[in-house]
């Protein structure tokens, strides 16, 4: 788990004031050797609470103080202050008890008890660890070249990552008094095409969570994502492309056209760009192509031009470069990679579709004997 996602997760977390409470942290298990240090972070409003001992006879210990039940995470001899990676890490909620962690192998693997928020992620990572595992493993078999893997791997990877998401959500509609249950709808917020189905499981959850200051950024995705829907007709904007020239989506009249939002730095956004690409040179002679915008900034803008040169896209590229792009405001997008496909008369007819999902779209309008 990166630093950056981490520090994102915990800058997320604040719940409302309680009196000062105590809580400790008790880790022991064979994934600890004495003179490993342990680090502990998390979060009481703005201020990042920091911790760290020393293991000892193969355990460990912190106590302390909190006014605020939070999400915080552990993690061994990476200082997160420093690293730029955690490659052993563990996420734990900081409330009144006992919290153990038994780690048979290493700490990524603990097994979390002794008070009712990490009882509750114990089960959620009950059911989500054999698929996570699963994933990686599919991702990363013995034996097999990169491209291969991406034949064979493709399909039944996107087929395990949703079942993830149907688990958690599951998860959430079973344990809707759970702050652990927002946490996990915060997280799947974060993808556009998860707000239908979130904004139903969100509407489970008790009046307490849903008044908490996580929920807004929840309610805030899921009223940007209403800006649009299939059926309705495509908004149009302009931006420049790579060498400053005014391009207009409404030019792109009698045409399907997948409107793509990406960024440079956005990893999940240049694996799926083999996949466009791919069905961009399928189409392209049959009444398609692709439109991408960039959310790339000013400052970013060689790295934006070199991701293009790198995954070789030769379709119309824009952005307008700004902190906060127009276009992607206009569309609603909270998360990247998202698209929408447009169809010849100006009518949005599919939203973040990706993978098998676009090809199958796109073989259903423009197959090879249309």
């Amino acid at each position: 788990m990166t630093k950056r996602f981490l520090l994102v997760a915990i800058c997320l977390l604040p719940l409302s004031l309680l009196a000062q409470s105590s809580f400790s942290i008790k880790g022991f298990g064979k994934a600890y050797k004495d003179g490993d240090k342990i680090f502990l972070s998390f979060r009481q409003g703005p201020q990042l609470i920091e911790d760290s001992t020393v293991v000892y006879k193969g355990s460990f210990e912190f106590k302390g103080t909190f006014n605020t039940k939070v999400r915080g995470y552990i993690c061994r001899n990476d200082n997160p202050r420093y690293a730029d990676e955690l490659f052993d890490s563990f996420d734990v909620y900081i409330e009144e008890g006992q919290i153990i962690l038994k780690s048979p192998d290493s700490l990524n693997n603990s097994i979390i008890s002794g008070t009712p928020l990490n009882n509750d992620y114990a089960k959620l990572n009950g059911v989500l660890k054999p698929l996570y595992n699963k994933r990686k493993k599919l991702k990363n078999p013995d034996g097999l070249k990169a491209d291969t893997l991406v034949t064979l791997n493709k399909t039944e990877t996107t087929d395990v990552a949703n079942e993830i998401i149907l688990q958690q959500f599951n998860f959430t509609d079973g344990h809707p008094r759970s702050y652990v249950s927002l946490l996990t709808l915060g997280q799947l917020a974060r993808t556009s095409k998860n707000l239908p189905r979130v904004e139903q499981s969100f509407a489970k959850l008790s009046t307490v969570l849903k008044m908490m200051p996580e929920a807004k950024e929840i309610i805030r995705r899921i009223t940007e994502g209403k800006k649009i829907t299939v059926g309705m007709t495509a908004k149009d904007f302009i931006q420049n492309d790579i060498n400053g020239n005014p391009i207009r989506l409404s030019s792109y009249q009698n045409k399907y056209v997948l409107v793509d939002f990406w960024a440079s730095w956005c990893l999940p956004c240049r694996e799926e760009n083999p996949n466009v690409l791919a069905v961009y040179h399928q189409y392209k002679e049959k009444n398609f192509t692709v439109l991408s915008v960039s959310i790339d900034v000013l400052a970013n803008k060689a790295n934006w031009l070199n991701a293009i040169k790198e995954d070789q896209l030769p379709w119309t590229q824009v952005s307008d470069l700004k902190k906060e792009n127009e276009a992607a405001k206009l569309y609603g997008i909270t998360s990247i990679p998202s698209n929408v496909l447009i169809d010849p008369n100006g009518k949005i007819i599919a939203k973040d579709i990706k993978g098998k999902e676009l090809r199958d779209k796109m073989a259903e309008l423009l197959g090879a004997n249309k």
